[in-house]
């Protein structure tokens, strides 16, 4: 006889990994758990790491210097986390000046926007300005004055939030209208309502297919003395061929969002920009420190506004493994697997007088065929667990209570797939 531990979300002891689904990646958590629990297997077409906030550093000496990406530099990160700590330290007990505050901050060249770290994540939207990122902004574009928890016993008092509330709002507008901030027709002022609730996964809008999940359709003229990334945005062809000629600028080198202007024309959709760039040696995997299953990159991009042509443009330039492996597979919410874990403990104890005096721990893998419209079609064990109604009962609970998000092809399309799910089953 045999018996399936229960299940608990996002953990698996024994595992080579304890991962958790978020969105269309695994993020990597260290949990403390006494027994086997389930895990997703297999969502590939994402690198694990481009959720963590930061982006992850080559694995080479010299990562600093072929990346060019100025937050990729330990100085540059720990010289911003003093600056920072000094600020929040000042919003304590002064009320430091927001545009005196902001200029240094343009003059240095740092472009992060006041922000607060909340239940839901990081969020600019809290001090008047929204960026239109898929996928919110990371904290890396922000600099985090206020942290926000609801739940905290040490939660932030109304006097500090309020004088961090002002400053924030005096900062962010500071920056957002001064000629030498590059990301006006990414992040805008806003006065909505905002929701600093953690969002729910079950209902979440899922922001890798929307229509436009990049900047503002409205443009400013361009400044002065414009960005590749600018000039790239308005879709400027002849302008960026003079500024490309120069031999001045990396095509490759990402910006505070970890976009290159690569990406960013394909974004913007300018056909005439992206392929100006692709002649010039723009990379479709984006700066040298990321890879093609970052978030950020052009062909990670490009699959979010699902334009096939510019996909098929790149093909050539990637490698047949890269591009074959951006199919994602079947994908859950961590709310379905907490579901199908409750289900799962109810049916051992069903079965509790069977598997009763079972000591040896052993994994079996659930499959499940999804279809194109999200439905399981079939199920089955491998290895079975050798008892045939138990197994036959596990079938059914996850084809009753597991709602896929259907597998996605190189290309974004929806398509039919299988992924699977582990158990650990105790034996004699």
């Amino acid at each position: 006889m045999r018996e399936s531990l229960p299940l608990r979300r996002g953990c698996a002891k024994g595992a080579s990994l304890p991962v958790r689904q978020l969105g269309d990646a695994l993020v990597y958590r260290t949990f403390a758990v006494s027994i086997l629990t389930l895990a997703l297997l297999g969502t590939a077409a994402c690198d694990p790491r481009w959720d963590k906030g930061e982006k992850a550093l080559q694995e080479t000496p010299d990562s600093d210097q072929v990346c060019r990406d100025p937050l990729s530099d330990p100085e540059v990160l720990r010289e911003q986390r003093l600056v920072d700590e000094a600020l929040r330290k000042a919003l304590l007990a002064d009320d430091p000046d927001p545009v005196a505050e902001a200029g240094k901050a343009l003059e240095a060249g740092d472009f992060r926007l006041a922000g607060a770290l909340t239940a839901g994540g990081v969020s600019t939207s809290i001090y008047g300005a929204q960026c239109r990122m898929r996928g919110g902004v990371a904290s890396r574009t922000v600099r985090v004055v206020a942290f926000i928890d609801e739940t905290a016993a040490d939660k932030p008092g109304p006097e500090h939030l309020a004088r961090a509330e002002k400053f924030a709002r005096g900062y962010n507008a500071a920056v957002l209208a001064d000629e030498r901030y590059p990301y006006a027709d990414v992040c805008r002022p806003f006065e909505g309502e905002v929701d600093l609730a953690p969002p729910v996964e079950e209902e979440r809008k899922e922001p890798l297919w929307s229509d436009r999940p990049f900047g503002f359709a409205d443009l400013d003229p361009l400044p002065p003395s414009p960005t590749l990334a600018e000039v790239v945005r308005r879709g400027s062809v002849a302008r960026l061929d003079r500024m490309l000629r120069t031999g001045k600028y990396d095509v490759n080198a990402p910006d505070l969002f970890g976009m290159t202007p690569l990406a960013w024309a394909i974004a913007y959709r300018r056909r005439g920009s992206a392929d100006l760039l692709l002649r010039a040696d723009a990379n479709p995997n984006g700066a040298a420190c990321q890879t093609i299953f970052d978030r950020y990159s052009p062909m990670q991009v490009a699959r979010a506004q699902q334009w096939i042509g510019m996909l098929r443009r790149m093909q050539p330039l990637v490698s047949e493994d890269d591009f074959n492996s951006l199919q994602e597979l079947p994908r859950l919410s961590a709310g379905d697997i907490d579901r199908f874990n409750q289900g799962l403990d109810d049916l051992n104890k069903r079965f509790e007088e069977q598997f009763r005096g079972n000591r040896y721990l052993t994994k079996h893998r659930i499959y499940f065929t999804v279809d194109a419209q999200g439905n399981a079609t079939a199920c089955r064990i491998e290895p079975s667990t050798t008892y045939e109604d138990y197994d036959k009962q596990i079938c059914e609970l996850g084809l009753e209570e597991l709602n896929w998000k259907p597998a996605r092809g190189v290309f974004g399309n929806v398509i039919a797939g299988e992924s699977s799910l582990f158990v650990g089953v105790r034996t004699r």
